[in-house]
């Protein structure tokens, strides 16, 4: 039977971190594997002996990598300058004034190990994690206002976190043999951009895009529900945007192929003008996605109508009334329903969805194993093939939508 090779619980590396956006607070290993070892910046790709199964599970080869070990902090970003929640009504009182608030100074410990079989790059991440965090702004009652409502996005405070967990990498593409100016000593601290001017309601005024016209770089971003069924992420990049400097340039986008899910799950009524959940499985509980195969096969309802008291109609004439019913309340209601729609996406068979990945949650931290070939051949893929070493970095989001832990100027050495 598989083992898991590292408990990040029981921690067989001791290490003291210490984070900031220098190389001279470089955190120190205090005691090390006295097999392979083990670093805090340097992540080395060697050559399996023996390809990994790509299933989820850890296998035997992967005593073979040495692992990065570190943590991940998230630090402050920047004010808001704008509310960004539409519960917020405007009023700017009502949400922290860092946009990372109410996550920062939180921190993570994780392990990054590699290898390559000639053909794919295998990456194990492993992060700790006591919840695996699904509750992504669920459709709640509010009885105070008799209206059907979502979670905050952005946590106002402590106990307002209804997110999911995610993960992002960030490397850098060569471009005429050029890597982004400022990457190799900066990372993805290079692409983040704050200040910026003119922001609508709902901008934020800290963004990603490249310093210089033409360049690029490849990102990798995990979604735990919204990607519950594509086993992959939205793999991406980063290019430089001609509205620089203002809120609406961003620079992020997706590559080419089939979206494994859908925010649109919000319905409203032409005549009340009350809006609330898009599609419902009635009687479901503690559900966070909903499938389209569900959607296709009549299991989840859509919602035709929504009356001035909250009751909901659906296609199928049958009523779901909220009133007096905690199920449906914030926070703890078992019959929330979700925000989004997922689908397996393109697995594996289009550029969007070529970073493969299984992922498990253990009780204590998250465990992914990631598969990519080391060349693609998309001009926005970064190159693995051996010999180089590439400058990369990585943020950990704990049920957050933007309040993510940075772990920058690290190096992929590939043998």
């Amino acid at each position: 039977m598989k083992k898991l090779l590292l408990n990040l619980g029981l921690i067989l590396f001791s290490f003291a971190v210490f984070i900031s956006c220098t190389h001279d607070d470089t955190p120190i290993v205090t005691q090390a594997d006295p097999g392979v070892g083990s670093s805090t910046d340097e992540l080395l790709v060697k050559k399996f002996s023996t390809t990994p199964i790509f299933d989820g599970d850890i296998d035997e080869v992967w005593k073979e990598a040495r692992p990065l070990l570190n943590s991940a902090t998230v630090l402050p970003a920047g004010d808001r300058i704008i509310p960004l929640n539409g519960s917020s009504n405007g009023d700017t009182s009502l949400e922290p004034t860092d946009l990372m608030d109410p996550y920062t100074g939180e921190s993570y410990k994780y392990s990054l190990r590699g290898g390559h079989d000639g053909e794919y790059l295998y990456l194990l991440f492993e992060w700790e994690d006591e919840s695996d965090s699904k509750d992504r702004q669920s459709w709640f009652f509010n009885t105070e206002t008799s209206k059907w409502q979502q979670e905050n996005k952005y946590a106002n405070h402590k106990n307002d976190k209804y997110y999911e967990d995610k993960f992002a990498m960030m490397f850098p593409i060569k471009v005429n043999g050029n890597y982004p100016e400022g990457f190799e000593g900066g990372t993805c601290t290079v692409t983040c951009h704050g200040g910026l001017t003119e922001p609508q309601p709902g901008e934020k005024v800290t963004r990603h895009y490249m310093k210089n016209e033409g360049e690029l770089a490849d990102l990798w971003h995990w979604k735990r529900d919204r990607h519950a069924l594509a086993e992959g992420v939205d793999d991406g990049y980063v290019q430089w945007e001609d509205d620089f400097g203002k809120a609406s340039a961003n620079g992020r986008k997706n590559d080419e192929g089939v979206g494994p899910y859908s925010t649109s799950m919000k319905f409203t009524d032409p005549l009340t003008d009350l809006s609330g959940p898009k599609y419902v499985i009635p009687n479901k509980t503690n559900y966070y996605w909903i499938a389209q195969a569900e959607i296709d096969n009549g299991s989840a309802l859509e919602v035709t109508g929504i009356a001035a008291d909250g009751i909901l109609t659906l296609s199928d004439g049958s009523v779901i009334d909220p009133n007096g019913d905690p199920s449906y309340s914030q926070g703890f209601g078992n019959k929330r329903m979700p925000s989004i729609i997922v689908n397996p996406g393109g697995q594996g068979n289009d550029h969007r969805s070529e970073v493969r990945v299984k992922s498990s949650h253990t009780g204590s931290g998250w465990q992914l194993e990631i598969r990519r070939k080391l060349n693609t051949g998309d001009p926005t893929d970064a190159d693995f093939s051996p010999g180089q070493s590439i400058p990369f970095g990585l943020v950990i989001f704990n049920n957050a939508a933007i309040g993510h832990a940075q772990s920058n100027f690290k190096t992929m050495k590939i043998e």
